[in-house]
């Protein structure tokens, strides 16, 4: 039996073993005492030198307000464990930290964030070395879960000698990589105009650079990075915390405009109006660009004798619109489940099946990223990049507006309500809420998928009505059609959510309605409530 089985939940809240996630560490920070923060450091030591078998260990930050006193242990703890430390102690986003990460494949990383959460929250993201992605029960010896029994169990590393620190910085190399990569020439976007948002943020000052280096006519809001995040939650899709960009926005002096979460993996687009364009149809935008990269990987012979036939990763909330238009571009789609560790592991796991990239409806984008951009033989990182996929964007858009008004053209004929959250006072609430509506609609004729095409679990419940389980190229999407999905959180605690999209307003406010009936009734007796 597992060290965390035979804890009793007295025991199991004193620790606050709840902060081991499906794929990272996060919790309150109030809830991270001194004490539980020596007991994690020493369990990460230990897991890197006895199960990675690693020397040293890279760490960023972001510009959350506790994260300096957990760089700052943790530098200690790693170093008393016999590990070098590799760290760059201002804020960084999360992307350039993997950047790092890809400089010194032999090491493993440690990025110290809570990426969209709110202030309040702390975390680490972990990875391997040559960047795989460390989650619950994915990993040597099950990755995070392994982390949780060292954690539980609260015995030292092995004594040695005491490690190293060196400070590494990358942000010029990661510039110069990310536009190589996306092909902006200099002065590309000489004249484009564009807004930026980057919410208190620690992706200012890469993309910003960037993108002015590009000749780009930049806007910034909320540039210089602060943990209190005065905006509000460091999240382009809480409505209260970019408002003010989105009123901004629809001045009519910006081309288009770009906003980002708080450690920089998320990235929002608008355009003239404030309103967002989807990152499935953003990709399908993309895909051209990013097909004629991994071509000229082909031809390098990475992928062997095998005919040139790319795919890619589609979210569970994508709409079925933008997923054909994906197909339509020549690759193939297929359907995963969310979460960021896992969607990483799927495109490592099979790169060389031609999987190249993927995106998720909370804006985030993947792609098998080549370590040397002259010698693709040397490998891939499946992980994520934002400046990338904002310089690409970026590229896209400003050479072809025409692509993007018909993009949003196609968006604005669905009708949808994007995806929000319920939170739980009592997590045992949840299994009964999801079931409850998963019984309505397939009541009213909808078809459940809980499976991804291997088989494997989507840990999502998916229901659609006019659609087929498997979407591609050739799906007609004239008549009528339904797809609602919904999802408990593996990162946050006690919160379940859905996203609805319909070719008619009259199903997608019914579909609404339904959802709303079961949660509200929960909401009304202050068991929970609406983010």
């Amino acid at each position: 039996m597992m060290l965390y089985e035979q804890l009793t939940r007295e025991e199991h809240t004193a620790l606050n073993t709840s902060m081991f996630k499906a794929y990272d560490i996060r919790t309150q920070s109030k809830a991270l005492t001194s004490e539980l923060k020596r007991r994690l450091i020493r369990a990460l030591a230990r897991y890197f030198r006895e199960v990675l078998k690693v020397d040293s260990i890279i760490i960023g930050r972001d510009a959350r307000l506790h994260a300096p006193a957990v760089m700052e242990a943790a530098i200690e703890g790693f170093c008393s464990a016999g590990l070098d430390v590799l760290v760059n102690p201002n804020q960084i986003s999360t992307c350039q930290f993997y950047y790092a990460c890809m400089q010194h494949r032999e090491s493993a990383g440690i990025m110290i964030t809570a990426s969209h959460n709110p202030g309040t929250y702390i975390g680490m993201k972990l990875v391997a070395p040559n960047l795989v992605t460390l989650a619950m029960g994915s990993g040597p010896q099950g990755g995070i879960s392994a982390i949780r029994d060292f954690y539980i169990e609260d015995r030292p590393a092995p004594r040695a000698a005491r490690g190293r620190v060196r400070v590494v910085r990358y942000i010029d190399q990661f510039i110069d990589y990310s536009t190589r990569l996306a092909g902006i020439q200099p002065n590309e976007l000489d004249g484009v105009s564009i807004l930026t948002d980057f919410l208190s943020g620690s992706a200012g000052a890469e993309v910003s650079e960037a993108l002015t280096n590009a000749g780009a006519n930049l806007r910034v809001r909320n540039l210089i990075p602060d943990g209190t995040f005065p905006s509000g939650d460091p999240n382009p899709i809480v409505a209260s915390s970019i408002a003010p960009t989105w009123e901004l926005m629809r001045s009519g002096e910006f081309d288009f405009g770009f906003c980002f979460d708080g450690d920089g993996d998320r990235m929002d687009i608008m355009n003239k109006e404030g309103q967002q364009i989807t990152p499935s149809f953003n990709l399908s935008l993309l895909i051209p660009e990013v097909k004629r990269l991994f071509r000229r990987v082909h031809e390098s012979g990475f992928f062997g004798s095998a005919p040139f036939d790319p795919h890619l990763y589609y979210d569970v909330k994508a709409n079925p619109p933008s997923v054909v238009r994906q197909a339509k571009e020549g690759i193939g789609v297929h359907i995963i489940r969310n979460g960021h560790s896992f969607i990483k592991e799927a495109l490592r796991r099979n790169l060389k099946d031609q999987f190249i990239v993927a995106s998720e409806e909370s804006a985030h984008y993947y792609m098998n990223f080549p370590f040397d951009l002259g010698d693709y033989s040397k490998g891939f990182a499946a992980t994520e990049n934002t400046l990338y996929f904002t310089l690409l964007t970026a590229k896209v858009w400003s050479r072809n507006p025409k692509l993007y008004e018909e993009a949003f053209a196609a968006q604005q004929a669905i009708h949808r309500e994007r995806e929000w959250p319920c939170e739980f006072t009592h997590e045992k609430d949840i299994a009964g809420v999801v079931a409850e509506v998963e019984r309505i609609f397939s009541e009213q004729g909808l078809s459940v998928f809980k499976e991804m095409e291997d088989g494997s679990s989507l840990d999502a419940t998916l229901m659609r009505a006019g659609l087929p389980e498997h979407i591609d190229g050739s799906t007609n999407l004239n008549g009528d059609w339904l797809q609602v999905a919904q999802r408990i959180s593996r990162s946050e605690e006690g919160i379940a959510r859905w996203e609805v999209a319909s070719s008619s307003p009259e199903r997608l406010s019914e579909a609404v309605s339904l959802i709303r009936g079961v949660t509200d009734s929960y909401v009304n007796n202050g068991r929970a409530r609406y983010e």
